[in-house]
Parts: C-alpha cells; structure tokens; sequence
C-alpha cells in the first residue's frame, strides 16, 4: 500500500466547493492501494461553518487519518494588543486563537443601485484603516493562509517521517499551500503533485488592480516568481480543465508538456438524485424555480441576470408569478450592491438572497428547483466546481459566461443553454427559453454526464500520482 498525505484548507467543517473535490479524491481512492492522510486546519479556523457540517461525511472522515494545526497569525494578534491597549474587551482574536469574523460593513440606503459599494468604502477608511490594511497585505501575502505555512511545514515533515508517506498532494486556492508541499518536497525527497483549480500567475482577477498601483504589481511579480518554483518543483500538475493546461504547457514551454495533466472534477454517484417522472414533465410548472448556488464576489456579478430578467418581466414575456431566481451563498462588499439593485429595479418579489447553507441543504434546494445557474465572467480557463454537483440532478443549467470559454465548451447544448456574460439580450434569450422549457436535455443529461463520474475518473488520478 502507498500513502498519500493531503494538503488542503478545503476540508471539513469547511463546506467550500473545493472541499468536495478533496473529499471525493479521498471516497473514490482504492482502499487497497492507498492510505490518506489529510493535513488541514483546526476546526476553530471555520467558526461560521462548523455547525453546518454534514453528518454523512463522518463515516469518510473516520477512515482518514487527519492532522490538524493553527496558524502563526501576528494581524490578528497585533490588533487584539491595539483593542486592549485601547481598553476594549472585544478583541481581535478569541479564546481559541482564531480570528473573530470582521464586522460586515453596512449597505447605505437609498436608491444607490449598482453604485461600486466597494468604492465608498475605500473612501471612508481612516488612515489607521489604510496603514493596516497595508501590513495586512504584507504580511498576508500571496494568501491569508501564508500564515499557516510554519506550522504545516513542521507538522507536515513529522507526518510524512513517521508515516513513510510516499506522495505529497495540495490542491489550489489557496495557492500558497503549493508552497507548503513544495518546501516538503524539497525537504524529503516525496514526489509532490500539485493540482491547480483555478490559474495562479495568469489569474485574470487580479489584472484590474495591477494596473491601478505598484505594489500590486510588485506582488504579481513575486507571485510568477512563486508559481515558476511550484511548477518547476513539482513532479506533475494537475489542471482541472483542458483550457487551463494548454494556458500552462505555453507558459512553460521549457518544461515537458506531460508534467501538466488534465484531470476534471467530477459528480459523486451516490448523490445523483432521482429526477420527476416523464409524466410530471409534460406541464409547465407553476413557478420555474432558478437556483444559483455558490458566492457572489469580486467579478462573479448577476447584474446582466437581474437586467435581462427585468426586460423580460417589463416586456410580459414572462410572468413575474410564475419564475423566481434565488442566489444562495455568501454576498462580498464586492457585490454588496446587488440586493439594493434588485429592489430599486422592483423585482424583489422575484429574486432573492440566502445566506450560506449546509452542503445537504443546499443540494435540497436545487433538487426543487428547475435550472441552475452557473456565472462564470472575466475568466476563459475556469469552470466553476459547482457544475459537477450540478450534474447529479439532471437538470438543465443556464450558464452565464465569456464567450470561447471552457465553461461553454463543457455546458455547451448538451447540459443546458449558454448565454454571453457580455450580452444582456443574449441573456434574455435563455432564460426566456429555459422558463418554457423547463426539463430541457435532461435525458441528454443524464447520458453525458456519466463520463464526470468521480467513482471511475478516479482511476486516472491514482494513475497520476502512483
């Protein structure tokens, strides 16, 4: 038997989507031929999401042998020293060490609508709010989970020592975890594999703010550096859609182009879930439930969602009572502004915000629902996790994204309907058509689908990593 040692922030309580592909790589893993071990967080590290834990995921995690640490963390300690120097009792830290959630600043009032609501807070920062922002930047940098790397390393090398583990795997973001399995790598020799599921130096995300200052440039160029090490430590790299790995084998085109392997996410097969009979098929439903599951952030914005629904409900080619969109996960200052938008825009009656849920929970939603929504902008080489869980529920998806990108060449017409990102009347479009045709392809579906089936796929890993 080989033993492979996990590196991952995303594992339980966390319930991030890059949590289920970790926890569907350690389910489908032959037994017989592999031992895992996960080195991740405490638990106190996730203080919003360790009550929505799933009780079906205990029976995997027994199996697994699971270390666990804290982080070296001097922001939050040196903020939790500047409250009680200031004679406050609520400090920056709590009696565990981990980082107290920040106060989530509050929406102004008003008709501000789609108004940058991250502008004004910029505006608003004090200079000791900018300063430490700065040192926050610093010393947080590439990622927050920087902060963890001391501890990691030191646990990771004893683990790896006394459990004679022939394989080191992390999985990005965070990215700064590849350097954690890299300085294993380079400490004990194992053969290391990284696996990127979303781009690191090419990140299209942050292109706006390197063009706005130096030190965001100053940082882009010690990430390149970083990710030049990572790539070139590693034995392979793993890239989670085609586009990705063609993005990377050119990058590198002094490296051999089969150190860098496809291997997509996939569904579990224990979750696909049993879809309406033909018979409840025929009739349009009363209310077409669109459900999109998942974070609004920095670029992932439903503006063009709201637009062309709006347009449809202005036009009547729609009825307002008979569809409703609802948009569960968390919202950032980023997208602060949607809800207000929403209600300015008077469909408030139709559209609405959830806070993060359970994983169970939230695929409970979607079992009821009609279409679901996949929104993918800025980005060409990403494919947002989601899509697998969207598969086990047979379900047409409506995806919202650049044009050319590796999220319409995989929904494309056999898993739903495609509309550009850019293009709010191609928007309209589709979701016009999935609101008449409510069960679209979902035979189709179900046939395609079956090659993202994490129970087989996974034997092209365990040919990766041996």
């Amino acid at each position: 038997m080989k033993k492979l040692l996990i590196i991952s922030t995303n594992f339980p309580p966390s319930i991030s989507i890059g949590t289920q592909r970790i926890l569907r790589i350690c389910k489908f893993l032959d037994p017989v031929n592999w031992g895992v071990s996960i080195l991740t967080l405490k638990e106190n590290y996730y203080p919003d999401l360790s009550h929505r834990t799933d009780d079906d995921k205990d029976e995997l995690l027994a199996k697994l042998k699971i270390h666990r640490t804290g982080k070296v963390d001097p922001v939050f300690y040196l903020l939790n020293l500047r409250e009680s120097l200031r004679g406050k009792s609520n400090g920056a830290i709590n009696a565990n060490g981990a980082a107290k959630p920040r106060p989530k600043p509050k929406q102004d009032p008003g008709s501000e609508g789609a108004q940058d609501y991250s502008d004004k807070i910029k505006q608003k920062k004090s200079l000791w709010q900018q300063i430490k922002d700065f040192f926050t930047d610093i010393m947080q940098f590439p990622d927050k989970n920087i902060t963890w790397l001391p501890l990691a390393v030191w646990r990771g090398y004893r683990v790896i020592r006394k459990q004679k583990i022939d394989v080191i795997f992390s999985s990005s973001p965070p990215h700064s975890l590849h350097l954690i399995s890299a300085i294993l790598k380079r400490l004990t020799g194992r053969k290391l594999v990284v696996d990127f599921r979303d781009p690191w130096a090419r990140s299209p995300w942050h292109d706006e703010e390197r063009e706005l200052n130096r030190f965001e440039q100053w940082k882009h160029q010690r990430i390149v550096k970083f990710e030049d090490w990572v790539v070139r430590t590693a034995d392979k790299v793993i890239l989670v859609t085609r586009e990705m790995r063609e993005d990377y084998v050119k990058a590198y085109p002094h490296l051999p182009a089969e150190k860098f392997i496809w291997f997509s996410n996939g569904y579990d097969p224990d979750q696909v879930q049993p879809l309406l009979q033909p018979n409840g098929r025929d009739k349009q439903p009363e209310k077409v439930k669109f459900i999109h599951a998942g974070s609004l952030y920095k670029y992932r914005n439903p503006t063009p969602i709201i637009h062309a629904l709006k347009h449809l409900v202005d036009k009547n080619q729609i009825d307002r009572n008979g569809i409703e969109f609802l948009f569960i996960g968390g919202i950032t200052p980023d997208q602060a502004h949607t809800p207000g938008l929403v209600k300015e825009m008077g469909i408030d009656d139709i559209v609405k915000f959830m806070p993060p849920v359970s994983y169970n929970t939230v695929m409970q939603y979607m079992l009821e629902s009609h279409v679901l929504i996949l929104l993918q902008p800025v980005t060409q080489l990403q494919l947002p996790g989601k899509f697998f869980d969207y598969l086990c529920l047979q379900k047409p998806i409506l995806a919202v994204a650049e044009k050319n990108s590796s999220t319409e060449h995989m929904v494309g017409s056999d898993f739903g309907v495609f509309a550009d990102f850019n293009d709010v009347a191609d928007v309209e479009k589709a979701i016009a058509f999935l609101y008449h045709h409510p069960y679209f392809n979902s035979e189709v579906i179900r046939e395609k689908r079956e090659a993202y089936n994490m129970a087989k796929s996974i034997r092209q890993f365990e040919k990766i990593i041996k």
